[in-house]
C-alpha cells in the first residue's frame, strides 16, 4: 500500500509555523543587508540617496558585530562570499518569498518538502563555511565576545534553523517512500 501523502507527523504543524516565521525575518534580512552590495551604489551609498538607511544599516551591523564578510575595502571577502551572495539573490530570495506563501496556506506536499531539503542543505553548507571563515577571524578585527555573539546568536542561529529544516524535510520525505523508516526519525525530532 501507497503511504498517505496527507499524512504528517504532529510536529510537522509547529515546526511550520517555525519556519514561516524564520523565511519572514530572512526576507529583509537579505534585502536590507545581505543583498545591498549588489543594489546600484548611487542608490544607497551617498548620503542623499534614497536608500542610504540601508548604508547606515549596514555600518551599525559592522561595528556591533565586526563581521568581516560585510567590511568596506581594503578589507577582502573571500571569493566563496561572493558567490554566497549571488546564491542568496537567485536561490534564497526566491525560496524564501514562496515558502512564506506556501507555510501561510496549504499543508506541504512532497514537491514543496524537497525545495525546502534542498534549501535546507544548501544553507547549512554555506553557513557553515561562513562560520568557519569567521572563526579564524583575526583577534584584531574581531574581539572575542564579538566573534561567539556571530558564531552562536547570528550565524549559529541560522545554522540550526536550517539544519532542523533539513532533518525535518528528509523525515517526512522519507516518510511518504518508506514509513516505517521515517518513523523513527520523527521521534527523534519530538
Amino acid at each position: 500500500m501507497a503511504p498517505s501523502s496527507t499524512t504528517t507527523p504532529p510536529t510537522s504543524s509547529w515546526l511550520d509555523k517555525v519556519y514561516l516565521v524564520y523565511f519572514a525575518i530572512h526576507i529583509p534580512v537579505m534585502l536590507c543587508v545581505d543583498l545591498v552590495p549588489l543594489y546600484p551604489h548611487s542608490l544607497w551609498v551617498p548620503a542623499s540617496a534614497p536608500l542610504h538607511f540601508l548604508h547606515d544599516l549596514r555600518a551599525w551591523y559592522l561595528a556591533t558585530y565586526a563581521d568581516q564578510f560585510f567590511a568596506a575595502p581594503p578589507a577582502v571577502a573571500p571569493a566563496f562570499f561572493t558567490f554566497f551572495t549571488l546564491l542568496e539573490l537567485v536561490f534564497h530570495f526566491p525560496v524564501s518569498v514562496w515558502a512564506v506563501r506556501r507555510l501561510g496556506g496549504k499543508q506541504l506536499d512532497g514537491a514543496a518538502e524537497l525545495v525546502l531539503l534542498v534549501y535546507g542543505i544548501e544553507t547549512v553548507l554555506t553557513t557553515a563555511c561562513c562560520m568557519f571563515e569567521a572563526y579564524h577571524w583575526d583577534a584584531a578585527l574581531v574581539t572575542s565576545e564579538q566573534r561567539v555573539m556571530l558564531l552562536t546568536a547570528l550565524y549559529g542561529s541560522y545554522l540550526a534553523v536550517a539544519t532542523l529544516l533539513s532533518v525535518d524535510m528528509y523525515a517526512r520525505l522519507l516518510n511518504r517512500v518508506s514509513p516505517s523508516s521515517a518513523g523513527h526519525i520523527a521521534k527523534k525530532l519530538q
